[in-house]
Parts: C-alpha cells; sequence; structure tokens
C-alpha cells in the first residue's frame, strides 16, 4: 500500500514538473511562428485577388475565413506575392510583411523590390524580393507542417506554387476562377503582358501546371472545362463553387435587409428606376457595353439610370463614353463598395445587367433582381434563359438593350424571374454543401498522396 502511495505521489510530482516545463517553454520560447496548433491539417494560400487591407475595407473577411473550411483545415498561410504593386512609395519595396489574423491565421504580403535604390533595376529588384518571399513562405510552411498548397492562376501562382509543392513534397490544388482562352478571344492580349510577353509562353505554361496539380478546381463547370483542356486530368477535377465565399448580408432576404435610402441619396438615385453592373473597371469585364445599354434604352425614351460598382482602370474611359453617348448624367460610378452596402442597394435594382461579373453575379441573384446576361463564361449556370433572366449572344449589346426593355415594361415577369434566379443560387451555393464537397474533395486528395510519399 505505501508502495502504491509512493508511486501515486511520484506521478504526480512528474506531472507538475511537465506543466512547469510547458508553461516555462510557451512562455520564453524564441518568436519565430509555429502557427500549427493541433494534429490537423494545415494549407498554403497563394492569391492575388486582394490585399490584406481590401478584404478589410470591402467587407471580405468571409473569403477569408472559408479558407479553414469551418476548421477541417487548422491552420492557414496566406499569400499575395505581389501586394507591394497597391502600395505607394517606399511601402512597394522592402521585406514581405506577416499579419497574424489570428492564432490560426498568418498573411504574407510580398514586395515588388527589396529595396527603393534598386527602382532603377526592377526585375533584378523584383526577383531578389520574390526569392525572399519564398524563403519564408517556405520557412513558415515547414515549421506549420502544411499539407497542400493551393493556387489560384496557372500562372505566376502557378509557377510559385508548383515549385513550393515539389520543395516541400505536397499535393498542388489550383481553383480556376477565369476561363482565359474565352478572355484572350475578348481582348486579345496575354493575361500577364508585362511578365510573359506572348500568350504562346502562356499556353505552354498552362499546359505544364495543369498536367501537374493534383486537384483541379473550377469556379464552376465552363472554367473546370478550361483546366481540363489545357493539359489538367478528368479524374482530379471537381468544382468549388462560390456558396462558402459569399457575405452573409447576401443570404438574407431582400426585404429584409438594411433600408439603403440613404446611400440612393448620397448617390442622386432617390426614387429612380435604375439598372446595376457589379465588376472591376478593366477591358476583360465589357463595362463598356452596360453603357451602352443605357445609352439605347434612354434613347427609346425610357427614364433610366444606371449605377456602376467597381473601379478599375477604364473609369475615365468609361465616364467619356458615358458623356459621348449623352447619358453622363444618367450613369452614376459608385467606384469600390463593401459587402454590406452592396447587399443593401442591390435589391432596388430594376434589373442586372452583366456582360461578364465572377462571384457579383451569384450575389446579385440572391438579391431577388432578374438578370440579362451575355452567354458567356460561366454565366450560362446562373442564368437560365427565360427564368431566372435572359441570355444573348456574347458581345451583342443590342440584344442585351431589348431583353431590359422586356423586364422593365413587364414587372410581374421581371419579379417571378429575380424569385427564381435568388432560390437557384440557393440550390447551386448553399454554403454547408459548399463546405462540405470541399473537405470530401480534399479527403480524396489526401487518400491519393499517403503521408508516407513526405519525407
Amino acid at each position: 500500500m505505501a508502495s502504491q502511495a509512493g508511486n501515486r505521489l511520484s506521478d504526480k510530482i512528474l506531472r507538475w514538473q511537465e506543466l512547469w516545463l510547458a508553461f516555462f517553454y510557451k512562455s520564453f520560447r524564441p518568436a519565430a511562428p509555429d502557427i500549427r496548433k493541433s494534429p490537423q491539417r494545415g494549407i498554403l494560400f497563394l492569391d492575388m485577388s486582394y490585399t490584406l487591407k481590401m478584404f478589410q475595407e470591402r467587407h471580405l473577411e468571409q473569403a477569408l475565413v472559408s479558407r479553414k473550411l469551418g476548421g477541417y483545415f487548422s491552420h492557414v498561410i496566406s499569400v499575395h506575392p505581389l501586394a507591394g504593386l497597391f502600395a505607394t512609395g517606399c511601402d512597394r519595396f522592402g521585406v514581405p510583411v506577416v499579419s497574424r489574423l489570428d492564432e490560426t491565421h498568418v498573411f504574407i504580403e510580398g514586395k515588388i523590390g527589396v529595396s527603393s535604390r534598386l527602382r532603377w533595376l526592377p526585375p533584378l529588384n523584383l526577383i531578389l524580393a520574390q526569392v525572399n518571399l519564398i524563403r519564408l513562405v517556405l520557412r513558415l510552411s515547414r515549421e506549420a507542417k502544411v499539407d497542400v498548397v493551393r493556387v489560384g492562376d496557372p500562372y505566376y501562382l502557378g509557377l510559385m506554387g508548383w515549385l513550393l509543392a515539389h520543395w516541400l513534397h505536397i499535393p498542388l490544388v489550383i481553383r480556376v476562377c477565369f476561363n482565359y482562352d474565352q478572355l484572350y478571344e475578348t481582348t486579345s492580349k496575354p493575361v500577364f503582358p508585362r511578365l510573359f510577353v506572348f500568350r504562346a509562353i502562356e499556353k505552354m505554361i498552362e499546359k505544364f501546371i495543369f498536367h501537374r496539380c493534383d486537384l483541379i478546381a473550377g469556379a464552376n463547370e465552363n472554367n473546370m472545362n478550361y483546366g481540363l483542356e489545357n493539359g489538367g486530368r478528368r479524374e482530379v477535377a471537381t468544382i468549388f463553387r462560390y456558396g462558402n465565399l459569399i457575405h452573409e448580408d447576401h443570404w438574407r432576404d431582400p426585404g429584409a435587409r438594411q433600408a439603403p435610402d440613404t446611400i440612393l441619396a448620397e448617390l442622386g438615385l432617390t426614387g429612380d428606376r435604375f439598372l446595376v453592373t457589379v465588376a472591376r473597371l478593366e477591358a476583360m469585364k465589357c463595362v463598356d457595353d452596360t453603357i451602352r445599354v443605357i445609352g439605347e434604352l434612354v434613347r427609346r425614351g425610357h427614364k433610366i439610370r444606371g449605377l456602376i460598382i467597381g473601379d478599375g482602370a477604364c473609369r475615365e474611359q468609361l465616364q467619356s463614353m458615358a458623356a459621348a453617348l449623352g447619358v453622363g448624367r444618367q450613369v452614376v460610378f459608385a467606384g469600390n463598395r463593401d459587402q454590406k452596402w452592396i447587399a443593401a442597394v442591390l435589391p432596388r435594382a430594376e434589373v442586372i445587367v452583366s456582360p461578364h461579373m465572377g462571384r457579383a453575379l451569384a450575389e446579385a441573384a440572391l438579391a431577388g433582381v432578374p438578370i440579362v446576361a451575355f452567354d458567356y463564361d460561366w454565366q450560362r449556370e446562373v442564368v437560365a434563359d427565360g427564368e431566372a433572366g435572359y441570355l444573348v449572344p456574347n458581345k451583342d449589346w443590342l440584344a442585351l438593350a431589348d431583353k431590359a426593355e422586356m423586364l422593365l415594361k413587364d414587372r410581374v415577369s421581371a419579379g417571378k424571374m429575380g424569385e427564381k434566379a435568388r432560390r437557384r443560387i440557393f440550390e447551386m451555393m448553399d454554403p454547408r454543401k459548399m463546405e462540405e464537397h470541399e473537405r470530401n474533395e480534399y479527403e480524396k486528395l489526401f487518400a491519393r498522396h499517403s503521408p508516407c510519399e513526405r519525407p
């Protein structure tokens, strides 16, 4: 009995020693971060859609939260390799910026040069900055024991992701958010003209990266098929739709959303009927066709205005175009707005005009507003022609104006189409189903890549 009591006392002393040592180590260990907090999996995201500041200003944090897949990934490293492009002055240069979003999520932003003194040698400056970034990402990924690399395009991110996945001995996933072949048909320009110069070079990179991806996830069927047509393997292809990326306000009933009266007064739209397009003001988004539609409807005698939400390099050009068509006062350029603002305004629109909208097309449909769209990229997957709105041949803006006019004249049919558009997105993009599907696909991926393959 005495022996047993002594053993229990000894066990308690050892336990207290272990707890004390654990506390001591936790309190005084080096600052180099090891963000792995549990035996679950980790993921490295390479994405250039938004800088951290853009995510925060536009209330797009849901897109960052969704990267954890409801806890499936216990730690996340997000990387924007070229965030310095959106900075000013000396902030464009230097060492990568590391921001801790929470205990399990780190956001890293790369620079476009190591020093402003080397700005006269931009290629060398950029290369040195990206080498620094890759070294940092490799170190953090090894410390966190990251299990998979995910990239957002097959070009710059694709090449960087392939190198990192190769060095880390882990699988590579790509989420394809554009059909770049259709984009080239529209613009006749490479995706990265300054970096790769020729589309032929980009095509070689596409085939190299897609063939080596261990999972190809299109944002929709059209984008997935583009990956398969350019070297991807069908047995590793799937679709990761936008559902779990969409801000919660868009899922609310349109009639129960924040009243936008103050916003409309600020825009000078109080009491006016208006059309909406939500898109970046870049040539690839064809917002000029929205301007043409508004001009044509005004010419036909409709008292209608246009609201363009988004910003970009083509803003001044589009404003000049609207003035030249005599609708400069009818078109309001709202610039970039956060998701709460957009979700409040969209239900007040008469019609959504979509030359080429991405995730914003799903958000617009959730507002219960009918859509007229070009039959381009993925838009036919949302707009069932004659049910949730109307599809017209790509670049036929006169047909776009005709269909918009039909909806303006027949408000009963327009209301029914808007309701069907909203129901269609609910069925297609339920966030819980999207998360479950993504988790299942990652499980299949990890089953194909046994841990014993990794040193």
